[in-house]
């Protein structure tokens, strides 16, 4: 039964093993980045806003890229100063991210332009322009909020491209890991189920025959010394 046992346990974490490492990659994929289908902004919305504490993982980068026609501007700062600057104001937001499929996102109804431009806040971290703009985070540093916005007054981000990538160069190596563990497990799993299983088709040992009776005992050789000294 021990032998049961073991491989049972080591066949049974082989495919737990396996199946870990194969949700891994069909999350990510066989590359070293992983990214979600671009979406379009909809009309109406001034800014597109992006809390970075929405990304689920840990331990990697990620990055947000807005492609648009127009001049386009990109800041972060924290939560405080961009929920005061955007309350009342139309924007578009990202709720939740779903690697490598899309980004789930929504538009909140507001006012179509705040009092004052975004480049006239002085409480940015990090600002940039262009018609392609982009940040990349550390998903272990303490989040902030990305806001990307027209660069000039009569601009617009109707239409402009939205898409999110995160670096999963160390997911391969370790589902590649995980998969010759599994392999492993399932090998010295099989090894002691079979061994039980055969172990139960072993012809019996044949008994020993008795040393009773084999050889002359001490008393017949006795009597046969004193015959022949007899005569």
């Amino acid at each position: 039964m021990i032998r049961v046992a073991i491989g049972l346990i080591c066949a049974v974490g082989g495919l737990v093993l396996a199946a870990l490492s194969a949700s891994a990659l069909s999350v990510v994929g066989t590359g070293e980045v992983t990214q979600t289908e671009p979406f379009a902004v909809a009309d109406g919305a001034y800014v597109l806003v992006l809390d970075q504490a929405t990304v689920p993982f840990e331990n990697t980068e990620a990055t947000l890229t807005v492609e648009s026609d127009e001049e386009l501007f990109i800041g972060t700062a924290n939560g405080v100063d961009t929920d005061d600057y955007l309350t009342g104001i139309a924007h578009e937001e990202i709720t939740d991210v779903d690697f490598p499929h899309t980004a789930v996102h929504r538009t909140v109804a507001g006012e179509p332009s705040p009092d004052a431009p975004p480049d006239s806040r002085d409480w940015w971290t990090h600002t940039d322009t262009g018609t392609t703009v982009s940040h990349t985070f550390d998903l272990d540093t303490p989040p902030q909020v990305i806001v990307v916005a027209p660069a000039t007054e009569d601009g617009s981000l109707a239409g402009a491209q939205v898409s999110l990538t995160m670096d999963v160069h160390e997911v391969l190596g370790l589902s590649i890991v995980g998969f010759a563990g599994a392999v492993a497990l399932l090998g010295i799993g099989a090894f002691y189920l079979l061994r039980w299983w055969f172990a139960r088709f072993r012809p019996r040992p044949r008994p020993r025959a008795g040393r009773a009776g084999t050889g002359p005992s001490r008393g017949g050789g006795a009597a046969r010394a004193e015959t022949g000294g007899a005569v």
